[in-house]
């Protein structure tokens, strides 16, 4: 037990860490940032409620309420985050919606008497270091949806990192191991998922493209002139032109829905 709340505090100074550093706060890797970022505002309607759940400094919550007139509320468990979530919506005069941030995670929400449209993690579960927990986490989530409500589970997969790793493998390149603070989704888990009145609507491989390109192509080409692959490299971009094709999607929406009352 003592280990398990030492990882949550080390997780949460990690992040907290990074709380000033602007669009990388999340990862140095944008392109991604910018793909799942896009398919999670294909699912936002005007007029939404929407519960964000690991908000971080607030840039998708803010992109949202700068695109739709919605009400969003950003919880997050790094002080810092919300600082810097509430000074860049502060700093956000052009939004249509309204947005709010406040300090807290989903272990520790009291109950709340809020049911929203939509509810969204993105890369959030995954810092839950414990299959038991994470499946608790979403049974939570499905809990604050309101009637017919979608939970837009924007997290990775290990099933899409162990295809990119055949690919690497077979190209002479090294495997890739999740970061240190994340326990990554098996598909058949989440498939197999139970829940009473939640449902597994769809499952959205959007970054499929971009991880072949930028971990097998890109770092194929750079390990030939012997240098590191580089995160915006110009063939790394073309998965902003493509679809998403092929099973080397490692970032996946889960789109969980309510059933309706």
């Amino acid at each position: 037990m003592k280990s398990m709340v030492r990882d949550v505090d080390k997780i949460r100074c990690y992040w907290e860490s990074r709380a000033g550093l602007g669009e990388q706060a999340g990862t140095r890797d944008l392109i991604p940032k910018h793909l799942e970022l896009e398919a999670i505002l294909a699912h936002v309607r005007e007029g939404m409620r929407i519960l964000e759940i690991g908000c971080g400094n607030g840039i998708t919550a803010i992109e949202i309420a700068r695109r739709y007139s919605v009400d969003i509320l950003g919880f997050d468990y790094a002080q810092g985050m919300v600082e810097a979530a509430r000074a860049a919506a502060q700093n956000s005069p052009d939004l249509l919606g309204r947005v709010r941030f406040e300090v807290g995670d989903l272990t520790t929400l009291p109950d709340r008497d809020e049911r929203y449209d939509m509810i969204y993690t993105e890369r959030m579960l995954i810092n839950l270091k414990n299959v038991k927990k994470q499946m608790a986490a979403i049974s939570r989530i499905g809990s604050l949806l309101a009637s017919g409500g979608l939970y837009v589970m924007c997290e990775n997969s290990q099933d899409g990192l162990d295809q990119i790793n055949l690919m690497r493998s077979s190209a002479g390149l090294p495997t890739i191991s999740p970061p240190w603070h994340n326990l990554y989704f098996r598909d058949a888990e989440l498939e197999a998922l139970r829940l009473p009145g939640l449902s597994l609507e769809q499952v959205i491989p959007y970054s499929s493209t971009y991880y072949f390109l930028s971990r097998v192509v890109n770092a194929w080409l750079a390990a030939k002139q012997g240098q590191e692959p580089e995160y915006n490299a110009e063939v790394n971009q073309l998965a902003l032109l493509l679809p998403a094709f092929g099973n080397t999607a490692q970032g996946k929406i889960w789109l969980w829905r309510k059933k309706a009352e």
